[in-house]
């Protein structure tokens, strides 16, 4: 599962910039379209372009990266549910490329019969996460950028007076597990605290670093021994909104704050 920074829904403003590509963001709801990055370009050279293309999708391999070809002129787009710095990097890694060898920008729909090309796909090597358990993935509203952010969510309660050797073990957790962001709200109800937590990372694939996969079921079950151990359970005791944990948010480890917090 990857968690953190991505775009759906609009444009990275301020962090990027292209020439040929252009940015369609995602539909949502019934509709359920991916956003996209294409570009349509002519070029003088196509054979030479395509190889280069397919050599520079070789070096990062960890986007969906289709094209359409015919002739003189090709189609590239760069799609996902949530498209990542990683995304956004390989884009402008393909403008030059375009640059390179004079292909120009075309406004025109591709000509009849253009062949379709799958150059890339993410391997997603963590199992699939199932919603039901002990962690809810959400994800946050267009904030900082236009970014938005998933992350896995645990609500619980447990004694006030382990709160603080909870919150230390989840820490080990994402340590562990190379997870960068850990943070909380709470509200004390007498001796117990209600906790709302959010396990995420920051932006994902900047500069083209690889992405980092999280295992949220591993995550789940060591999130579940922690509270167990600290005698907590699922869910908050009380009446909503009264009872609702938000205090907060109390930092424990963080990454690339403006987005994660939308600040």
């Amino acid at each position: 599962m990857l968690l953190g920074v991505y775009w759906y829904y609009g444009f990275p403003t301020g962090l990027y910039h292209f020439d040929f590509f252009t940015f369609r963001p995602g539909l949502g709801g019934h509709a359920d379209g991916p956003a996209e990055l294409t570009a349509t370009v002519y070029a003088p050279a196509p054979i030479a372009l395509l190889d280069q293309v397919r050599a520079l999708a070789a070096r990062y391999p960890e986007v969906h990266l289709v094209g359409d070809a015919q002739g003189q002129y090709l189609r590239l787009t760069l799609g996902g549910y949530s498209l990542s710095d990683y995304a956004f990097y390989v884009a402008r890694e393909l403008e030059k490329v375009l640059r390179g060898q004079q292909a120009t920008l075309t406004a025109g729909a591709m000509p009849a019969g253009a062949e379709f090309l799958r150059l890339a796909a993410p391997q997603d090597m963590t199992p699939p996460y199932h919603s039901g358990g002990i962690l809810q993935a959400v994800s946050s509203s267009p904030g900082h950028c236009q970014a938005e952010t998933r992350y896995l969510r645990l609500d619980c309660h447990l004694p006030l007076a382990r709160k603080s050797g909870f919150v230390e073990a989840l820490d080990k957790v994402c340590q562990e597990i190379a997870l960068d962001v850990l943070y909380y709200f709470d509200l004390e109800i007498g001796q117990q605290v209600n906790l709302m937590l959010f396990f995420s990372n920051g932006r994902q694939g900047v500069d083209g670093q690889p992405l980092r996969y999280t295992n949220a079921n591993s995550l789940a079950d060591s999130v579940a021994q922690c509270l167990a151990a600290h005698g907590g359970q699922p869910s908050h005791p009380g009446n909503y909104p009264a009872h609702y944990p938000k205090r907060g948010p109390h930092i424990v480890r963080m990454v690339d704050a403006a987005f994660m917090l939308g600040t």
